[in-house]
């Protein structure tokens, strides 16, 4: 027997919508009462309510970190943009992140779970992979992650992913250059080598979720 999709028809008050219009209502409600509930909750609670998981993750990446001895796989995500240029989204982003603007810096993705930044330190709870992790991302200058390219982007911001522990769990290289009609990201992650092939290609969606949500918001704010 052959399933096929059903076709469903919305009218409201006598104008029809297509299916994708209620979709999209129902994100946006997604959004809204996900960011009541991590408003209500807090910090504290937040972190109690996933210490199962974050301690799990500890146990997993902590295993692959020391099975990979210092090798590392990398995997690339990059956006392009109008509209804007790379020193008007810096100054937004980079000020969400020196002010602790905790809305912002959450409802860039449906998995950040905490976002504490003082800094050029923030602490936070985000999915990696499949599973909730709490690390220290440190923003520093001298983060080994090069390419060819790297000339073709003036601004490259880098950062060290760390547990509790100090263990180090994963790199990052945010780069950022304009283009003749607005702007181009390069966001690389690396992992260490063992870590299962889901790190590397969750985080890669991961990234195209929040900074394109980061794009969008930045001019509205």
């Amino acid at each position: 027997m052959t399933t096929t999709a059903p076709a469903i028809r919305t009218d409201i008050d006598g104008t029809t919508h297509p299916r994708e219009a209620v979709l999209a209502w129902e994100l946006d409600r997604a959004r809204a009462a996900l960011r009541l509930l991590k408003q209500r909750l807090g910090d504290d609670r937040i972190r109690d309510l996933l210490t199962p998981d974050t301690t799990a993750a500890d146990t997993a990446l902590t295993a692959w970190a020391h099975a990979s001895a210092g090798r590392w796989r990398t995997a690339v995500t990059e956006l392009t943009t109008t509209g804007t240029d790379a020193a008007s989204f810096l100054t937004w982003w980079q000020g969400r992140l020196h002010t602790g603007d905790r809305a912002a810096l959450l409802a860039a993705n449906p998995e950040h779970y905490l976002a504490d930044s003082t800094g050029d330190r923030v602490e936070i709870i985000e999915t990696i992979g499949t599973t909730p992790t709490r690390f220290f991302l440190h923003f520093h200058d001298d983060v080994p992650i090069t390419a060819p390219d790297d000339a073709t982007f003036p601004v490259r911001i880098g950062g060290t992913g760390t547990l509790a522990d100090g263990t180090e769990i994963l790199r990052v290289m945010h780069e950022f250059a304009d283009t003749p009609d607005g702007l181009r990201i390069r966001l690389t992650v690396q992992f260490p080598e063992a870590a299962p092939d889901h790190l590397p290609t969750g985080h890669q969606w991961h990234f195209a979720c929040e900074f394109a949500n980061w794009i969008e918001a930045a001019p509205q704010a």
